[in-house]
């Protein structure tokens, strides 16, 4: 799949990969200790044109995100969330919603965040409550959500709501456009990893907005286009997941060729060489696996049994190589000042992101017990 990107893409992909070895890993370790949001970072993304990444191939946008994430996991959200908005748009979006919102987001004049997940619920947003009604020449929103990352630094939000009933085969949801000073962050939730970025409790009062803010112009149509969305953010967090894989991985591998034990170098050892190779076989697994899927849906259509799957493959296996890279670091991978406990923190994060392990393996378990042909790939 790489074989089939252009001169420009992996020109792209050059300069990711300077920007990760020049300026985010020599900077990281101390401000994820800080909690430092990446300011300076983000900056550098937009002029390198990472937002508007979402502009070429899923396959060189994944490549792009493990780079990313081999740097500083942190940085995955800001990105992820972003092109999440931008695809709506470009599959989902009218004329004139394109018009307004694609140049500025793909420049990353604007950058955005998804407003999803509530305080009663997780991953199922059919029981959405927050609200819009109809009024006059646009909607009144009311709405309250939790878990919205990046809410306070980004310059706008696709916020999912409710504007009908459920029904049978119809979830009465749909999606708008927010501006930065139309919705309010009601705190910053602690949390395990990702030290860099912020994930808060928002809400929106008695917001009247006019009707171009409904993606599409027809509601109703929001469960779809978020599902939709939500394949290219398994893509992203597959591809997060072996980048924090990979930088786990090689961090422990330098490790143990600086380490001597009982008159050996640790790396030499051959139930240390067993282990490297378990771990280095399970992250090329799941390289491949999220490259086919990013290819797979770049062909258009639905693709949530293929995303899935890379998702939690990925996912699993760079907390295992996390896992074990602290523990063949010994006592140091335990402190602070190095970074396995960092790696670890955060690679806990893919487990739950764009849906949880377990409730993407209960979509994949029931396709393949119906031996459904569009399994017909495993």
């Amino acid at each position: 799949m790489q074989e089939n990107l252009t001169e420009g893409d992996h020109r792209f992909l050059a300069d990711i990969t300077r920007f990760i070895d020049d300026e985010v890993i020599p900077v990281v370790d101390v401000k994820d200790a800080a909690g430092e949001y990446p300011t300076a970072l983000v900056k550098r993304m937009k002029e390198l044109g990472f937002f508007s990444a979402s502009g070429r191939s899923l396959v060189t946008y994944s490549l792009a995100l493990e780079e990313l994430a081999r740097g500083w996991l942190s940085l995955i959200p800001v990105a992820n969330a972003h092109t999440s908005s931008v695809w709506t748009i470009k599959k989902h979006g009218t004329d004139e919603q394109k018009d307004i919102w694609l140049e500025d987001l793909l420049s990353g004049t604007v950058v955005s965040c998804l407003g999803l997940s509530e305080p009663h619920a997780g991953s199922d947003l059919q029981t959405t409550r927050s609200t819009a009604r109809e009024h006059n020449d646009g909607w009144i929103i009311d709405a309250h959500k939790t878990y919205i990352t990046h809410s306070d630094h980004s310059d706008s939000m696709m916020l999912l709501v409710r504007t009908s009933e459920r029904a049978p085969g119809s979830p009465g949801l749909s999606l708008f456009m927010l501006r930065r000073d139309e919705w309010t962050v009601v705190r910053k939730l602690p949390k395990l990893g990702t030290k860099g970025v912020e994930t808060c409790e928002i809400e929106v009062r008695e917001l009247h907005v006019p009707h171009d803010r409904l993606i599409g112009g027809v509601a109703g149509k929001g469960f779809a286009q978020v599902m939709d969305a939500l394949e290219v953010g398994r893509i992203a967090v597959a591809s997060a997941a072996v980048g924090v894989g990979r930088s786990a991985l090689w961090s422990a591998v330098d490790y143990t060729k600086t380490r001597e034990a009982f008159g050996t170098k640790v790396a030499d050892m051959p139930a240390v060489q067993a282990s490297l190779a378990v771990l280095a076989n399970k992250l090329a697994a799941a390289k491949a696996l999220t490259l086919w899927a990013a290819a797979r849906k770049d062909q258009g259509g639905r693709c949530d049994v293929e995303t899935s799957s890379a998702k939690v493959v990925a996912a699993e296996a760079a907390v295992e190589i996390a896992l074990k890279a602290m523990e063949l670091a010994g006592g140091s991978g335990y402190m602070e000042d190095n970074r396995f406990a960092r790696l670890l923190r955060d690679a806990t994060l893919v487990l739950a992101g764009e849906g949880s392990n377990g409730v993407l393996n209960a979509l994949i378990g029931s396709r393949t017990a119906r031996g459904t042909t569009e399994l017909a790939w495993i």
